[in-house]
């Protein structure tokens, strides 16, 4: 299923280019791209492209061209046995024969090109033909050339000895590269032509980053995050897509030969392949985000859209990454996944520290300790920390403390760590501690704890706390004795939200509960003052004695200021 999608896609990219590009495929049998015998490279290719085309059932027009190469009286049989001949001493490449310009340039009337020294010294290695065995090619009155007489007529011997032999199909590599790759470009396209196309490029590179820049303009002004990120994706894509056209358009206007020929179409199918990927990474983030809002009052559906979000587009990726590879460079995609074992294997040990954090992630995302945005409590290296989850990745999460630094936390530390989630609480319980002097009379304690009752639970200080409704009086209890005072314990609640609702769920947080103890304790002292009940200092007693152990008098010390 998978390799007829990559076909699919790898026939639909093609067709495309080709609708795009101003010219059509050469007509191999209407328009070959060699078909004269203008020179020794003429000749040569225009014969194996003759009978190529007897290969593929074009008998008449491949052998009245291919006859028109050897030599008059030739046969048929004639050009087949030269043909098997010619695949088992190639391959055979443009650059194995002299081309015009090199032909008028020596006003040699002989090419021999079977056998050539060095270059055909393994065919002894393998077989033994004849010594009188030659392929060559001669001028003729009218200044064509041909294969010569001598050719033909050591041609049955020849084919006898290199019978044992495989044919050799394709180009050379080993011989005149430079000149079979780069003469085309020079000898076949003009300056004009060359002009054109670099014109086009710089068009098309400054429409693509115009493009892309109004793109990033517009994203500045969207009213919400993820709308402008989407928005600059989006510019991304359109100037690759902007620029492959462009691109594919001028690539139609050049000759580029045999060897070049085929990145007409691989290198605006790569950039198209680029540009689809940008796209669709922009939709990815586009239809998550609005999934984001949709899930606004979950976090952990957040959690779990952001993770399928990663994982979309790590999929994407890795599945371009094979179509590029398999498609457009040709790349043995399974021989490269058996590498991958190999060296997975081998690094494995090394790994585990990495398969911990991909494991502590699942676990994160499973047991959704925190979320995106939570407050929590943990332990580093340097104590206990209190910081805000910034970002969940596969690897680390970060987090940023009140210093403001930005720590990067292994996954597979929460584990087996504890981790306090200040976000998730919904309500905070406070303990009051408030100290009087010590009195005979206990009516001062109870005066005390009256005034603490009516501080907590004074309309004002119910509805900031959002106690309404609720089974959360506070508790005011004589607490105990200190070495100077009396101890008087209060305990109230601050919640964060209405019922069910946590702290992440709401504007309320550590600040606003800072700000409502404040108010409380203002209240106390408020309340202290106007019903004449005094806070305890610390005090000390120093008894006096005379030697005789009767005491003279005690004076009690008030703490200094």
């Amino acid at each position: 299923m998978f390799s007829q999608i990559i076909g699919a896609i790898d026939d639909g990219s093609r067709a495309l280019v080709q609708q795009i590009q101003p010219r059509e495929e050469r007509d191999l049998i209407e328009d070959p791209l060699f078909n004269s015998l203008e020179s020794p490279r003429d000749t040569l290719m225009t014969f194996m492209n003759a009978m190529a085309l007897v290969e593929r059932g074009y008998n008449h027009v491949g052998f009245e061209r291919a006859l028109r190469c050897l030599p008059d009286g030739a046969t048929a049989d004639d050009a087949l046995k030269l043909y098997h001949v010619l695949l088992r001493l190639g391959p055979i490449a443009p650059t194995d024969a002299p081309g015009p310009s090199r032909e008028r340039s020596s006003r040699d009337n002989r090419f021999q090109f079977f056998p050539r020294g060095d270059a055909h010294s393994w065919i002894w290695e393998r077989t033994n033909p004849p010594a009188d065995s030659v392929v060559a090619l001669v001028r003729s009155g009218e200044g064509d050339w041909r294969f010569s007489g001598l050719t033909m007529q050591g041609l049955s011997d020849l084919q006898d000895a290199l019978e044992p032999l495989p044919p050799r199909y394709g180009a050379s590599a080993s011989e005149g590269y430079f000149v079979q790759v780069f003469d085309p470009l020079l000898s076949k396209n003009s300056f004009l032509d060359w002009l054109a196309v670099v014109g086009l490029l710089v068009i098309g590179s400054i429409a693509g980053w115009g493009f892309a820049f109004g793109m990033s303009w517009v994203s500045e002004k969207a009213p919400r995050k993820f709308i402008s990120a989407t928005i600059r994706g989006v510019g991304r894509a359109g100037a690759v897509t902007i620029f492959t056209v462009v691109f594919t358009y001028a690539m139609g206007l050049l000759e580029l030969g045999p060897v070049l020929e085929t990145l007409r179409y691989e290198i605006p199918r790569f950039l198209m392949v680029l540009a689809v990927t940008f796209l669709l990474l922009s939709l990815i983030d586009m239809t998550a985000s609005l999934f984001h809002l949709r899930a606004k009052k979950n976090p952990y559906d957040r959690m779990l859209i952001t993770l399928i979000q990663r994982v979309t587009r790590v999929t994407l990726i890795l599945l371009v990454v094979i179509f590029i590879l398999q498609v457009i460079f040709s790349v043995n995609i399974g021989a490269v996944f058996l590498g991958f074992g190999v060296v997975a294997l081998v690094l494995s040990l090394a790994a585990q520290d990495t398969v911990k954090n991909m494991f502590g992630a699942i676990s994160v995302f499973m047991n959704r300790p925190f979320v995106v945005g939570d407050w929590i409590i943990f332990k580093g290296d340097m104590g206990e920390h209190v910081g805000v989850v910034e970002d969940i990745e596969l690897q680390a999460t970060k987090v940023t403390v009140l210093s403001g630094t930005l720590v990067t936390l292994p996954n597979m530390m929460f584990i087996d760590t504890e981790i306090q989630n200040l976000s998730g609480r919904g309500y905070i319980r406070r303990s009051v501690d408030i100290s009087v002097p010590y009195r005979s009379d206990a009516n001062e304690l109870d005066r005390a704890i009256e005034a603490l009752h009516d501080v907590l639970n004074d309309e004002d200080v119910v509805k900031d706390a959002m106690r309404e409704g609720r089974d959360s009086e506070p508790h005011v209890t004589f607490f105990g004795f200190g070495d100077s005072w009396l101890t008087i314990r209060a305990f109230h609640f601050y919640f964060f939200g209405k019922p069910g609702e946590r702290q992440r769920d709401t504007e309320r947080g550590w600040f606003t509960y800072l700000s409502h103890c404040s108010d409380v304790n203002r209240r106390i002292v408020e309340v202290f003052g106007e019903r004449n009940i005094e806070f305890a200092f610390p005090t000390q007693t120093i008894e006096l004695r005379q030697l005789d152990n009767h005491p003279l008098a005690s004076e009690k010390s008030q703490p200094s200021h």
